[in-house]
Order: C-alpha cells, then structure tokens, then sequence
C-alpha cells in the first residue's frame, strides 16, 4: 500500500510541478525585462535560494544572498519583477528525493513545437 501512496504523491507533485511552471498569460505583456548587473545576480541569488530549499542544503546561505541581492536592487531603485527569472520547478525521484529543474520557455523558431525549453545555466 506504501509504495501506491508514493506513486501517487509523486505523479500529483510532477503534475502540479507542470501546471506551476505554465506562465500565467496575463503577464504576457509586460514591461521590459532588465538584463543588467543587478538582475544577473539577483538571478543568481534566487535560483541558488530555490536549489537550496528542494535539497535542504545551505538553506540559511542562500536566504542571506538573497537578501543581499534584493537589497542591490532595492538601492537601484528596480522592481523584482523587472527581472527575468527562469521558471523552476521540483522534479520527484525514486526514493523519495527530489531534484530541481530551472529553465526559460521561449518561442520555438522552428515552428515544430509552440515553446522550447532552455535551461538556466
């Protein structure tokens, strides 16, 4: 019964993994995105936090470069949001562990598929 309990924990967690990671399309038009400096890192800073978080390491680290990033931004006077993030998502594994995916959707060129994947760095 153990294991039809994690089967099905993990097929809910990967199917809400999937519906977090679809952008909402309001935000379709939006302002325009910054790429500079402060945006890299505070980037940086949040996928760092994300990773941190799903693997239950250096959590307290990643929170404190987090901040730090923030506060960088909030000094330039920019929004989070004028920030491109990559959407995460946790992926589940046997056993019970979990990873992290991190990546940017974007229009595939070749028309085959509507969107492509590209995965942050």
């Amino acid at each position: 019964m153990t294991v039809w309990r994690y089967l099905t924990l993990s097929a809910a967690l990967t199917l809400l993994a999937a519906c977090a990671a679809v952008p909402d399309s309001r935000h379709a038009v939006t302002a325009q995105v910054q790429t500079g400096g402060r945006c890299q890192a505070y980037v940086q800073a949040w996928v760092t936090h994300f990773r941190a978080r799903v693997s239950g390491t250096d959590v307290a680290v990643a929170e404190s470069g987090l901040r730090r990033a923030r506060a960088q931004l909030a000094a330039g006077e920019m929004a989070e949001d004028a920030c491109e993030r990559p959407y995460c998502m946790v992926v589940p594994l046997a056993g019970g562990r979990l990873d992290s995916y991190c990546g940017y959707r974007r229009s595939d060129p070749s028309g085959r598929e509507l969107y492509r994947w590209v995965a942050y760095r």
